[in-house]
């Protein structure tokens, strides 16, 4: 008779000492649980990790909109800014030497223009040349000087605003 397994059935392992095999099946149940526990441990880190990334992504919705809003009002205070350096530079600036050559241009072109103190006429239109704004003043009324400039030379355009 051969000592051959049958087909379809485990050899038996013979054990020389049986106290291997419950150090074995001791052996796999403590790996089986720590296996189970890196699991349950790796699933609690992505857990934690998702929650992480939602708390980041509202805390920088929250900072970008916070950005958003400092920009928004740092504009407005450039534009103060810039609006009052254009008034310092006006003010510090010498109107007669920017308004001369235009003064100059009115005479030779034989433009009528007027100074500060004369009388205003009936529908004339008078532009600052320190700055080139434009006023309708009452007629008979007195010529001021520019209250945006302070220059007191303008050039008269008769017919108001209609005219050039």
């Amino acid at each position: 008779m051969s000592k051959e397994p049958k087909a379809g059935t485990k050899p038996t392992q013979q054990v020389d000492n049986p106290d291997l095999l419950l150090n074995d099946e001791k052996l796999s149940a403590g790996l089986r649980q720590e296996l189970e526990q890196l699991v349950k441990d790796e699933l609690a880190v992505e857990k934690l990790t998702a929650s992480k990334a939602a708390f980041l992504k509202a805390w920088l919705k929250d900072d970008a909109h916070r950005a958003e809003d400092y920009l928004e009002g740092l504009g407005g205070e450039l534009k103060t800014l810039e609006e009052r350096y254009g008034d310092w530079v006006l003010e510090a600036a010498d109107p007669t030497k920017a308004a001369w050559p235009a003064l100059m241009l009115c005479i030779r072109r034989g433009e009528p223009w007027a100074l500060a103190g004369e009388t205003v006429g009936e529908g004339e239109e008078l532009q600052c040349l320190g700055c080139g704004y434009r006023a309708l003043p009452d007629a008979g009324s007195q010529i001021t000087p520019c209250h945006r400039c302070g220059y007191g030379c303008f050039r008269q355009v008769i017919g108001g605003l209609d005219a050039g």
